[in-house]
């Protein structure tokens, strides 16, 4: 059976961005960053970006099977378009390769973030009225189990509407999405 030629007739079942770096002080206009792309678990592209305005740069590595344009346009089908408003126009932008290592860019960070401030502080939803909205509470130096239970004990005297809804307590995929959410 002949193999088929580069790009053509291949899949794409799965893509991840690692290796990330990110350089928050050179980030001006776009997100000044680099990081890998893998397709089906194989090294595929570069991508990096100056921040300084413009697109990321993307290089295949010489054993990627697929073209650039064929990932863009996978991840287009995959993921479709971004729409928003502006100036009572609407306007649509495929979300391409470039697209996808950005929003990956932006989880990363915001994971990142999280994982800082859970260390630091217990972070709790809070309600009052009709507004929803993260509050913290200053942890102590350690972090053993005992404090985390004296932690709850202490939201269920005087605080038992935040009981079960404190982020540390989470899953952390579903913290994550909480944290976005509030934040």
């Amino acid at each position: 059976m002949q193999q088929p030629t580069k790009g053509k007739d291949m899949q794409i079942s799965k893509l991840e961005v690692k290796n990330i770096s990110h350089y928050a002080r050179g980030s001006e206009e776009t997100p000044c960053y680099n990081a890998t792309v893998y397709i089906n678990g194989k090294k595929a592209v570069e991508v990096s970006n100056e921040g300084q305005g413009g697109s990321d740069r993307q290089h295949t590595y010489p054993e990627c099977d697929f073209r650039l344009q064929d990932i863009d346009k996978w991840c287009v089908e995959k993921f479709g378009q971004e729409t928003w408003e502006y100036g009572g126009k609407t306007y649509h932008t495929d979300l391409d390769l470039e697209h996808y290592c950005h929003q990956e860019l932006y989880n990363w960070l915001d994971a990142k973030l999280l994982k800082k401030e859970l260390k630091k502080k217990y972070l709790c939803i809070e309600k009052e009225k009709d507004d929803e909205f993260l509050v913290g509470f200053k942890k102590n130096s350690s972090t053993e189990k005992r404090h985390d239970d004296e932690f709850v004990r202490h939201l269920e005297r005087k605080y038992p509407h935040m009981v079960g809804k404190c982020l540390n307590f989470l899953p952390f995929d579903q913290a994550l999405k909480l944290f976005k959410e509030y934040t």
